[in-house]
């Protein structure tokens, strides 16, 4: 029944080939499990800055990622692409818009909503594409490494590399501290390992390294398994601040 679904002999490949490549593109896109409720929670800099709920957000980026990935296996079953929330918008909604701008999550949400909205409706038009073939290589190429560069920064702040600065905005941490050396050396084993080829290098040095926090008493080991988190922000969208 599956061959005939996906045309497994059209496309030259097989169900085992397909189970392979699907666990591989898990592997590779699992570390947004943790990364985007990590970003979006702000847990790092404090409840004060008015992020989102951790726990909920959790439990919404798998159900999302989810769903996202078997509507793309079902409906766009010749497209064969893993679908989970993106490490940009996410970190422009919580430094941006809730920290920087005062917004909160559920004012945030409506705005998002709003531009959820906008861009099904671009995409089902002919101006998408106009706006896609109008905008020059170079500038699309400016916008990757610029979004690069922002989560680059990110990611050194919640390692505390780097430190806010009055004067200069940012200056270099405690290099000394045992949680900046963990980091570093995740940091660097993941890149290590990419250049390795190794699949799931990412979620790979995540694990090893969360193990070696926890043995070590870095950070505090909360169990393996409990019930999913509440869906805390469910139709909580406010629109007036869209």
């Amino acid at each position: 029944m599956l061959d005939n679904y996906f045309n497994y002999k059209k496309h030259k490949t097989n169900f085992q080939t397909e189970v392979i490549a699907g666990a591989t593109t898990f592997l590779t896109m699992a570390y947004i499990m943790f990364l985007n409720p990590f970003i979006l929670s702000g847990e790092f800099a404090g409840p004060e800055k008015g992020f989102f709920d951790f726990g909920a957000v959790y439990t919404a980026t798998i159900l999302a990622t989810a769903l996202a990935c078997f509507i793309m296996a079902f409906y766009g079953k010749t497209w064969p692409i893993g679908l989970a929330p993106g490490m940009g918008i996410n970190a422009f909604v919580a430094f941006g818009v809730c920290a920087g701008m005062g917004y909160t999550p559920q004012e945030a949400l409506g705005a998002v909503l709003v531009a959820g909205v906008l861009f099904l409706i671009i995409s089902l038009t002919p101006i998408r594409a106009w706006l896609i073939n109008s905008i020059p290589k170079s500038l699309k190429l400016g916008i990757g490494a610029g979004i690069g560069l922002f989560l680059a920064i990110i990611g050194l702040q919640i390692m505390e590399v780097v430190v806010d600065n009055p004067v200069t905005l940012v200056q270099l941490g405690n290099l000394g501290d045992p949680l900046v050396l963990l980091g570093c050396a995740t940091f660097i084993s993941i890149i290590v390992l990419e250049k390795m080829n190794v699949k799931g290098n990412i979620i790979i040095g995540i694990l090893v390294f969360s193990i070696i926090a926890w043995v070590t008493g870095l950070a505090k080991f909360n169990g393996v398994a409990s019930a999913p988190p509440p869906m805390t922000y469910l139709f909580e969208f406010d629109l007036s601040a869209a």
